[in-house]
């Protein structure tokens, strides 16, 4: 058995998982396998800023899930991906995972193909885990100057302004400054960048915020 209390899914996510369940399902063995290779495949990857979302993409115009929709698509490949990163966040074993699998209901394939994928993908997925940590850095502050730089060492004269950014890091109680320099054109490119970021997050927001709606009518249904 696993304990539940280290393995906590929302609702929503538990939800998406149980449809999944061959009473219910409307995605072949086939579907699911397209979908839960993506997942691994993206999650043992260094992640880009856009990176699930292309994944997501790909998967829409992969002919055997046309069936399904994009919305569909989207919910269980969002909802498998945080699976994944629970399980392996946690490092359960292979009896474990088996056994939280089985409350979904699934078929022995299903269990066996996720099983199969996640367990050859596991060290790559905790090394990236790893390596961005489970609670990164969170930015507190922000410091900058301006600064006229008349040369360097590669490029001789230059004569140019130069910006001082100081970024203040709090991690586990403790604070740490970041410091770098750019030129304007740099800088620009920085923001321009944290805006794509904003950007993505708000279209992340606004999909969970859509399968809230949905798990919330769904509750409802069932009452």
């Amino acid at each position: 058995m696993v304990d539940n209390t280290f393995f906590e899914l929302s609702s929503i996510v538990q939800s998406n998982l149980l449809s999944l369940s061959d009473n219910k399902t409307g995605v072949s063995l086939e579907e699911f396998g397209i979908i839960i290779d993506t997942v691994c495949n993206s999650l043992a990857k260094i992640p880009s800023t856009d990176e699930s979302q292309n994944a997501i993409k790909q998967l829409e115009v992969n002919k055997p899930l046309g069936k399904l929709g994009p919305q569909r698509i989207s919910e269980l490949y969002t909802s498998l991906s945080k699976f994944i990163i629970q399980a392996a966040s946690q490092n359960i074993s292979s009896s474990q995972l088996e056994s939280k699998l089985k409350t979904f209901n699934w078929s022995s394939e299903k269990i066996d193909r996720l099983m199969k994928v996640f367990l050859v993908n596991q060290s790559k997925i905790q090394a990236v885990l790893r390596l961005y940590g489970s609670s990164p850095p969170k930015l507190v502050d922000v410091n900058w100057r301006l600064d006229y730089r008349l040369e360097t060492n590669t490029r001789g004269p230059v004569h140019e302004l130069m910006y001082i950014i100081e970024l203040l890091l709090e991690d586990k109680g403790r604070r740490e400054p970041l410091t770098f320099t750019a030129s304007h054109a740099e800088l620009e490119d920085l923001v321009n960048t944290l805006k794509d970021a904003c950007h993505s997050v708000k279209r992340v927001a606004l999909l969970k915020l859509g399968l809230q709606k949905k798990g919330n009518k769904l509750t409802h249904e069932v009452q």
